[in-house]
């Protein structure tokens, strides 16, 4: 179940990218809301919006609208500026390869998507912020557990819940005694922050951060010797032939695919090899998060090629 509690709390954590100005309404809002949203849209001089079971508006009185409110909150071209400088602890020069491919990590395990101008592939300008908000939703992964074992792809559309699925996926096998490493690469599934994660991700369960999916794969194999290894999504053909060692070392793989459904699948030639003999099962996510899964074999999926 969703605790309520802890998911507010991780709302507020992420305030600490917003300026002062906004962050006090933010944290003014309901309880309820808090815990349900997953994202905090800042647009310059548009309104500031937060999308959990729907999408609110909010005004200038921390009231949370489904339409446009008479004074909502918005957020400056300079506003926009500060919240860059906070999420880089003010040195934007130093995550400039991140911010090429449009996102920012941040603290605690969030996220956050940047659009702007880009000038011969640098990113330039500033337009808007989209802040995602990490949850735990425990006991989430109850019904893909025994599926896992042989190895699992987690796949839904963006905002779907893929990450939280794993996440709480890594912490069953934790706590049932399985000895899993987790490659977070972008510090997303742990939300780890130096030395500590801010998300349960049990207690037999070993991280390794600051290297990408190929090196932290190599590491965990030769010194962890883990049943389970657990990363985001593997981008590129390239990316999965360094990670192939593992697929075929006895570990079990769980990773995650942006899909909408098993044709989107078996159309992308990453995801259609894992399908080939790497994975033993596909969790198929909804659109809306916390939805219906679909739980398939492989060979299943592979019928539609």
């Amino acid at each position: 179940m969703t605790d309520c509690k802890t998911n507010c709390e991780r709302f507020d954590r992420m305030l600490y990218a917003l300026p002062e100005r906004i962050s006090l309404v933010l944290s003014a809002l309901p309880v309820a809301l808090k815990a349900s949203a997953y994202e905090i849209r800042i647009r310059v001089n548009k309104p500031v919006c937060i999308t959990g079971d729907t999408v609110f508006y909010i005004s200038s009185d921390s009231v949370a609208c489904t339409y446009i409110p008479k004074s909502p909150l918005v957020a400056s071209e300079e506003e926009i500026k500060d919240i860059l400088l906070r999420i880089t602890d003010r040195s934007v020069y130093t995550r400039t390869a991140e911010l090429s491919k449009g996102y920012l990590s941040m603290r605690y395990g969030g996220r956050a998507g940047v659009c702007g101008r880009f000038v011969e592939g640098k990113f330039c300008d500033t337009t808007s912020v989209n802040i995602r908000i990490p949850r735990q939703v425990i006991g989430s992964a109850e019904s893909v557990l025994n599926e896992a074992q042989n190895g699992i792809l987690i796949a839904g559309p963006p905002g779907s819940g893929k990450t939280t699925l794993l996440r709480d996926l890594v912490r069953l096998l934790s706590v049932s005694g399985k000895r899993v490493c987790v490659i977070d690469s972008r510090g997303e599934i742990c939300g780890r922050q130096q030395e500590e994660d801010a998300l349960d991700i049990g207690p037999n369960t070993d991280v390794i951060t600051g290297v990408n999916k190929a090196k932290g794969t190599e590491i965990a194999l030769r010194t962890m010797f883990p049943d389970f290894i657990a990363f985001d999504e593997v981008g590129t053909g390239e990316e999965l032939a360094l990670i192939k060692e593992s697929f075929f070392s006895g570990v079990s793989i769980i990773t995650t695919a942006h899909a909408a459904d098993t044709r989107d699948l078996i159309s992308r030639p990453v995801t259609k090899l894992m399908l080939e003999g790497f994975m033993g099962s596909v969790a198929l996510l909804s659109k809306k998060p916390g939805g219906p899964i679909r739980i398939l074999k492989a060979e299943e999926v592979r019928r539609f090629a």
